[in-house]
């Protein structure tokens, strides 16, 4: 089995390269639309509540106030981390057993190297846009406002220290078409190297 992980800071198109490899049938594990399954379990609301009770209002998550809290506060931010991620863990384990027959599978996570949990992983990419198209798609997609973008990208790592770790980096400038061009690549690439050395570079 051949893993490949997907990060890449909010809005520079991490969604966008996993829908690539969903064309082709691959089984893709999104982080984000697991952590939002696990937020509507009645336990987590509970919990929820009881560590930030005005988040809460008739049984439903204020997600934009509960998003202001935890990135104006990294201490915040810890506290939500430690109350969904062994949920998230489990999900993450039963998407590998029921796909173990599978050659490859890709992982969607926007915090692979924050988390460090990137030797999981065959190879990364590592999705990367033009700053101002990066806020464009954030603030249109998820009605926030500029200076709450500002700290989601301060608590996650830049790109300068992501490349350290040598990631594949995948343009996401280009229009979807071209994206859908790269990943075939990438994919018959694998295919040649029959999934021996997956972590060569491959310029996009």
């Amino acid at each position: 089995m051949y893993k490949i992980g997907i990060t890449g800071s909010i809005g520079t198109g991490k969604t966008t390269i996993a829908n690539t490899f969903a064309l082709f049938n691959i089984p893709i594990f999104d982080a984000d639309r697991e952590i939002k399954k696990i937020l509507r379990k009645k336990e987590i609301k509970k919990k929820i509540k009881k560590t930030w009770p005005l988040v809460i209002k008739k049984d439903y998550i204020d997600k934009l106030r509960l998003r202001k809290i935890i990135f104006s506060n990294n201490i915040e931010k810890k506290k939500l981390e430690k109350l969904l991620y062994p949920y998230l863990t489990i999900e993450l384990k039963t998407f590998e057993t029921i796909n173990h027959k599978k050659k490859i599978l890709v992982y969607d996570v926007p915090l692979i190297y924050e988390t460090k949990t990137e030797k999981r992983y065959d190879i990364i990419l590592l999705a990367h846009c033009n700053k101002d198209i990066q806020r464009k798609r954030v603030l249109t997609r998820d009605n926030i406002t500029n200076s709450l973008f500002e700290k989601i990208l301060a608590s996650q790592l830049s790109f300068s220290d992501k490349m350290r770790f040598k990631p594949q980096v995948i343009n996401t400038n280009y229009r979807f078409l071209i994206l859908i061009k790269i990943c075939l690549l990438l994919m018959t690439t694998l295919i040649k190297l029959k999934l021996k050395n997956g972590k060569k570079k491959i310029n996009t």
